[in-house]
């Protein structure tokens, strides 16, 4: 009898530890054939060979699932996988949000250049010098340039000779304690620093609202979702935002004395990121007041939330006039009622393009969770972040999906308590096996499906902005004025040289401007993109100015989206052509 016993407890063993092997070499040989392209050669005449990584994966992937299973059927229930999970959490989650620190800082963009990296960014600068404003380096020509001279991401200021940033001050401010610490090129490591903050307090929603394993499966799923990597990689407000809200939540969930007010602060910080989202705030009021004492906790969230309010009207009433002006203009202009149902078209549209339809699992958390009420509340929330939206300006591209990427982790926290749920109804040795499954397949198909949308080819092409830069501040002379609009900031940050926007030039006015600007002593020049020389071309049909243009250009940049830039002078310039080379990765 106790041999029978032992046999039978080795068959499993042995079979275990040959799945085990047999994993380890499907895996290794997919690794070479993904790193090193395959092999080919021949044993006893025997052809051996592998090209398709899929192939020896999946053989892998089989493999392991089958061990996990086998082992789980013949282990201590509390030495299944499925407890080891609960066990190992925090390290698992751990572990994932360093991973997304590092895919974000290898892949990450380190130049300001555009509207908002560049916006972002050099207001960083401002707050790190203890300034609010920019001065006007166009000054003495304000009356010849006009509101031309703001670069993107600002507009002229109210006080003659100086300069507002237009966006909102919650991320620069956080760039600017790291350029204190670390130095310039510190402001882009906080972006992917709150990105594995954020993957971190999403395995702390889960655990609030569901156990350990809806952590672990929702920072695993929000670690790979493509928006979320793609957010991760600029210096945009996004996955900051997202962290502030993530931390309001996860704090006004929490019992200590002290949570509510500090679940007020987080989102006090992220009002200061996002002000556009204020209406969300009053939606954690009722969560904070589900726990005794209600009304005390109820005013301490509402306590925390007075210091960003304030500082937001404040900073409105000093760079636009009045507490409840932005940088953005009037409502009016970007809100109608008729963009209501195409941004919801485009929504769903963008959701199941970029892998995040598991949010939808999300609706049944109310019937399949134990928390019932908070599952409520984040569907709420959820729903109101997308009306904040519904009316705003319609975008076509798929990056716009990032606007509700501050609800996105809450949905994807509910939906991973409604796949533990149901995972709890399958045999136990069967728990882990699928969770590991999950957790490799999911995030397998969110990094392939970000690099569809070419999302790790993002360095390549913002680093034109640092090279186009530099070289004109190494060729131009030091009297030039250049005309653009993309590269209208970063221009002035890496190349020191003043910028019109010749898209706030009105087209009869260019001309004159242009003598203008000569008659004061500049050398103007016309920096344009690829894309940008039709939209040139239509607005200044039939203008000297682009006559000129269509000389040799002094400078040229070929890359992922190729950049000319060109002498506006009524003398021929016959001077040296620079020619940049392609793009390489920023460091």
């Amino acid at each position: 009898m106790t041999g029978a016993k032992r046999s039978s407890r080795l068959y499993p063993c042995g079979l275990y530890t040959t799945l085990g092997v047999v994993a380890c070499i499907g895996f290794a040989v997919a690794v070479w054939d993904l790193t090193l392209g395959g092999f080919y050669f021949r044993v006893l005449g025997v052809r051996i060979s592998s090209w398709e990584v899929y192939k020896p994966f999946r053989i892998g992937m089989v493999a392991i699932v089958a061990a996990i299973a086998i082992r789980d059927r013949w282990a201590e229930s509390t030495q299944t996988s499925w407890n080891a999970i609960d066990r190992w959490s925090r390290w698992i989650a751990g572990a994932v949000a360093i991973v997304s620190v590092a895919i974000a800082v290898h892949w990450g963009v380190f130049a300001a250049g555009g509207a908002d990296a560049y916006g972002y960014v050099s207001q960083a600068a401002l707050w790190a010098q203890g300034r609010l404003s920019a001065p006007d380096p166009l000054a003495m020509v304000a009356s010849i340039v006009g509101p031309a001279a703001a670069p993107l991401g600002y507009q002229m200021s109210t006080v003659a000779g100086s300069m507002v940033p237009v966006y909102p001050p919650g991320l620069p401010l956080l760039m600017a304690i790291a350029i204190r610490v670390g130095g310039p090129s510190a402001a882009y490591l906080v972006v992917p620093l709150l990105g594995g903050l954020a993957v971190w307090l999403t395995y702390l929603l889960g655990l609030r609202i569901a156990d350990a394993r809806a952590g672990v499966v929702a920072a695993m799923l929000v670690a790979f979702t493509p928006i979320f990597m793609f957010q991760s990689l600029e210096p945009m407000s996004d996955v900051p935002a997202t962290a502030w809200w993530l931390l309001a939540w996860v704090l006004v969930l929490s019992p200590g004395g002290a949570s509510p007010f500090l679940a007020g602060l987080a989102v006090s910080a992220a009002l200061l990121t996002r002000p556009n989202l204020v209406p969300l705030a009053a939606l954690l009021v009722p969560i904070a007041a589900a726990t005794a004492p209600r009304r005390r906790r109820a005013m301490l969230l509402a306590a925390g939330l007075i210091p960003g309010c304030i500082a937001v009207a404040a900073l409105n009433a000093y760079w636009y006039g009045g507490p409840l002006r932005s940088g953005f203009g009037p409502l009016d202009a970007f809100y109608a009622w008729n963009h209501f149902f195409p941004n919801l078209r485009r929504d769903w549209n963008w959701m199941i393009e970029l892998d995040a339809s598991v949010i939808l699992l999300a609706a049944a958390a109310p019937w399949m969770i134990r928390d019932k009420t908070t599952a409520a509340a984040i569907l709420t929330f959820f729903a109101a972040l997308i009306g904040c939206y519904a009316f705003y300006l319609v975008y076509d591209d798929w990056p716009f999906f990032r606007f509700l990427l501050p609800g996105l982790p809450l949905m994807i926290a509910l939906a991973a308590a409604v796949i533990v749920r149901i995972l709890s109804w399958l045999p136990l040795s069967w728990r882990g096996a699928v969770v590991f499954l999950l957790c490799t397949l999911v995030p397998i198909e969110g990094v392939l499906t970000a690099d569809r949308h070419t999302v790790f080819d993002i360095q390549r092409g913002e680093h034109r902005y640092v090279a186009v830069g530099e070289a004109i501040g190494a060729r131009l002379p030091a009297n030039a004025v250049v005309l653009s609009v993309i590269q209208s900031g970063s221009v002035r940050m890496y190349g020191q040289r003043p910028t019109v926007r010749w898209d706030r030039l009105e087209p009869e006015r260019l001309d004159a401007t242009l003598d203008g600007l000569r008659a004061a002593g500049y050398a103007p020049y016309l920096l344009l993109e690829s894309w940008e020389d039709s939209l040139f071309r239509a607005r200044f049909t039939g203008t000297r100015a682009l006559r000129e243009a269509d000389r040799a250009p002094v400078i040229e940049y070929y890359g992922p989206i190729s950049v000319r830039v060109l002498r506006l002078d009524d003398e021929v310039h016959c001077g040296e052509r620079r020619v940049l080379p392609r793009a390489v990765p920023a460091p």
